[in-house]
């Protein structure tokens, strides 16, 4: 008796590992691109807390760049980790006194490059990017 495979049984597993691969790593990709959406999320409404302590405070909203968003309202709420996001670009921009916008945008080494998600001053939050989810008017 001779122990071991065969190389049929063997061809088999592999065209099952591929068949199996082929559904999982766009499944994880997807997940994993969600919870990086999830992050710029989280770390617009920081900003967006962080506008709202420098109004109360100045009576108006400030603008700021990427990389100097903690340079301008660090102050307020600790964001140095938001400067150092590698996958998004972050700005605020302002309009008037009463109005401002911040804006997560992907960086375009990744597969959603460009693609954007937005909170306003109202707490609205809209983008193109296509995983932004339900609550940010997207799916």
């Amino acid at each position: 008796m001779r122990k071991g495979f065969t190389l049929l049984e063997l061809l088999i597993v592999v065209i099952v590992i591929g068949i199996l691969a082929t559904i999982a790593i766009p499944q994880f990709l997807n997940a994993v691109e969600k919870a990086r959406v999830a992050k710029a999320k989280s770390a617009l409404g920081l900003i967006s807390h962080a506008e709202k302590m420098y109004r109360a405070e100045r009576d108006t909203y400030v603008a700021a760049a990427d990389g100097a968003v903690d340079s301008v309202l660090g102050n307020y709420v600790e964001l140095k980790q938001i400067d150092l996001d590698q996958d998004w670009d972050y700005n605020v921009t302002i309009s008037g006194t009463d109005n401002y916008t911040a804006t997560a945008t992907k960086n375009s080494s990744s597969s959603h490059g460009g693609q954007s998600v937005i909170y306003n001053q109202d707490g609205n939050c809209t983008g193109n990017h296509t995983l932004r989810g339900p609550d940010c008017g997207g799916s």
